[in-house]
């Protein structure tokens, strides 16, 4: 009885010393699933530089430019050319440095094959993830607002499944917000829950479709719905996070189904997909 009872004292003993050192992993990982809650396929993404692109910067953003001059001069410089000969090429006029990541001027990427990618969402999906038909009207150009101003717009009585409601959904918005929310949606969507910066009751979501699904990886921003998860992964799994994070959000204008939303505007109007992020 006594070998017996040693023996259930040391089992007790090792059974403790296994819950303090399995409980405080289980909250580190469950904070950090809380946080960002990535998904599965985002594992695996298409890396590919977007069509056009001569350079990648060192933050990882492609640039457009036919020059040495300038290139990547606010993205940390050039980290490689795509296109050794760009490198070479003498300024002319009219010549501009555009960066994916900052969205201004960029030209639209033209489509990929159709049938890429698997099955993630369906309601305006097309629309939600630029690989409509109506998608060339888009004008790239940030327009800078606030997220009072996008949620006192007007609604339209009934989103067209396919088609782009004018002028919302043919223009690019840039909003600061407080990142409230960041969480995955069945469809494989970074569900941001955006606040007004002054008022955080007031609300509206913005949406980064998985570069991986169909219709994203058609639409010739694969690349940059890639790299804008992993700079929100990055951010929020790093030191310098902090609650309720400042940030500047940039994304075409959309009107979704109202259906009880976590963060949804009374509108029901959404920046999806979101073409750039920072952290001011």
């Amino acid at each position: 009885m006594r070998v017996g009872s040693q023996a259930s004292g040391s089992a007790e003993r090792i059974a403790k010393g296994a819950v303090r050192v399995v409980i405080p992993f289980c909250l580190a990982v469950g904070l950090t699933a809380l946080a960002v809650r990535p998904s599965r396929s985002q594992q695996v993404q298409d890396t590919r530089p977007p069509t056009g692109a001569t350079a990648r910067c060192r933050d990882g953003m492609y640039s457009f430019s036919r020059h040495r001059s300038g290139t990547c001069s606010h993205h940390g410089g050039v980290a490689t050319w795509l296109n050794p000969a760009a490198a070479f090429n003498p300024p002319r006029p009219g010549d501009t440095t555009q960066a994916i990541g900052s969205v201004s001027d960029s030209p639209m990427p033209p489509r990929e094959a159709a049938a890429c990618g698997g099955a993630c969402g369906a309601e305006r999906w097309a629309v939600k993830t630029l690989s409509d038909a109506d998608r060339e009207r888009v004008n790239l150009r940030p327009v800078n607002t606030t997220i009072e101003a996008l949620i006192a717009m007007q609604r339209p009585v009934a989103p067209s499944p396919a088609g782009r409601t004018d002028p919302v959904e043919v223009t690019v918005y840039q909003v600061e917000a407080r990142l409230l929310w960041l969480f995955t949606e069945t469809d494989n969507d970074y569900h941001l829950v955006l606040a007004s910066a002054r008022d955080t009751t007031i609300t509206m979501i913005a949406e980064v479709p998985d570069p991986g699904c169909a219709g994203a990886c058609a639409s010739g921003f694969a690349s940059v719905y890639a790299q804008v998860r992993q700079k929100l992964l990055d951010y929020l799994n790093s030191p310098q996070s902090v609650a309720r994070p400042l940030v500047r959000i940039t994304g075409v204008g959309f009107f979704d189904y109202i259906h009880g939303q976590r963060g949804v505007a009374p509108n029901g109007i959404e920046l999806h997909p979101v073409l750039a992020v920072e952290f001011p």
